[in-house]
Formats: structure tokens, C-alpha cells, sequence
């Protein structure tokens, strides 16, 4: 019984040390056609009116101050070639999630209404996330949007995501919505989330961001 145990624990020793070790070229920028499973595209958004502030200062905010808006205990967000905030574009970030797994991002793209952020290899996912600013028709209202199109970065990533981490993923942006919400000055009046898999073809860049047509 002993020796059956010890051969059962080999494999999960094996998959820990692999994770503690990280991949090869843990910094280079990653993308969804190196990942496995369905390419998967996750939004969350939330609806907020009489906002105080004007939705580029918002969106500013967001960016120099994602650290500060993410839940530690979900994300834990620093610089990783600077202190910040500054974040600018090219700027990477050192993740640690769940206070255990380790992730590498960099803002590949600024915008005055959004910016962008794309995987390193050191990450559980490989993708981008974009988070957006969308202004509404009358003064006051705008609507706060993360959207994720990724893979997972390996079989153990997928697993853990299908066996809770995407409810945990919902949990951390749920949260920076409601963050950003009360800085911009205004209330949350409606939010929702919606996620859609696909299998992974060639190329579909109508779902890939930040890949040109």
C-alpha cells in the first residue's frame, strides 16, 4: 500500500516541480496559437452612471493603478522593470495569483479609452486581456469592460481552470470593475459576463485582439 502511494505521488511531484521550474523563455510574449484547449473568449462588463470623472482620467487610472484595483488575495500585481505606477506601454508586470502561481504580463498597448495586456510564457493562460472605457451618450455614463481571448498555457493549466479557476478568474475582474466604478465617482447600475469557446483554427482574427485582419 506504502509503495502504491509513492508510485501515485511520482506524477504529482513530477507536474510541481515542472510548474516550480517554468517554462523555457519565461519572458517572451506568448500568444493563443501556443496554448491547448478551446481558444476562449471571457467579458466582463459593468454599467455605471453619474460618474464624476471624465472617462479618459478613468481610464488612466486603471492602468497606472491596476495594482491597486486588482484583490491581493486574487492577484497581486507589481512592476517587474520598474517600480509602479507609471505603467506604460512595454512596461511588464510580475503577477502572483491565488498566492501561489506565478505570471508574467506586458502592456502592449495604451490608448486615451484602454490598453492592452498580452502573456508572457511565464503565465497559467496565453492571450491578451484588453480593459476598456466605453463612453455612453449622456454625460456620466460609460461602461467598464475587461475582455480576455486566450488558451490555457498547458494540460495542468487547463484542468485547474475547468475545476474552478475560471470562477476565480470572474471573482478577480468582478472585483477591479467594481474598483474602477468607485473611483470614477459614479454607481454601478447593471453588469454582467458572458464566455464563449471555440476550437482553435488557424487563424480567427476577428477574435484574436490586437492580431490585424
Amino acid at each position: 500500500m506504502v509503495r502504491l502511494t509513492s508510485l501515485l505521488a511520482l506524477p504529482a511531484l513530477a507536474v510541481a516541480a515542472l510548474i516550480l521550474r517554468g517554462p523555457q523563455e519565461p519572458l517572451r510574449p506568448s500568444t493563443p496559437q501556443e496554448g491547448v484547449g478551446p481558444l476562449t473568449r471571457r467579458r466582463y462588463w459593468a454599467e455605471v452612471q453619474g460618474c464624476t470623472r471624465t472617462p479618459q482620467d478613468i481610464a488612466a487610472d486603471w492602468r497606472h493603478h491596476l495594482p491597486q484595483h486588482a484583490p491581493k488575495a486574487l492577484a497581486w500585481f507589481r512592476g517587474l522593470d520598474h517600480p509602479v505606477p507609471p505603467i506604460s506601454q512595454g512596461d511588464r508586470l510580475w503577477i502572483l495569483l491565488l498566492c501561489t502561481r506565478r505570471a508574467r504580463v506586458v502592456i502592449e498597448h495604451v490608448d486615451d479609452l484602454d490598453f492592452r495586456a498580452r502573456t508572457l510564457r511565464l503565465h497559467p493562460d496565453a492571450g491578451t486581456s484588453e480593459f476598456r472605457v466605453l463612453p455612453g451618450k449622456r454625460a456620466g455614463h460609460l461602461v467598464l469592460q475587461v475582455e480576455s481571448v486566450m488558451r490555457n498555457q498547458s494540460h495542468f493549466d487547463r484542468m485547474a481552470y475547468v475545476l474552478g479557476v475560471h470562477a476565480l478568474q470572474r471573482m478577480t475582474w468582478e472585483r477591479v470593475l467594481d474598483s474602477v466604478a468607485a473611483f470614477s465617482g459614479g454607481q454601478i447600475i447593471n453588469r454582467g459576463h458572458e464566455s464563449v469557446e471555440l476550437p482553435m483554427l488557424p487563424r480567427v482574427p476577428e477574435l484574436v485582439a490586437g492580431e490585424p485582419a
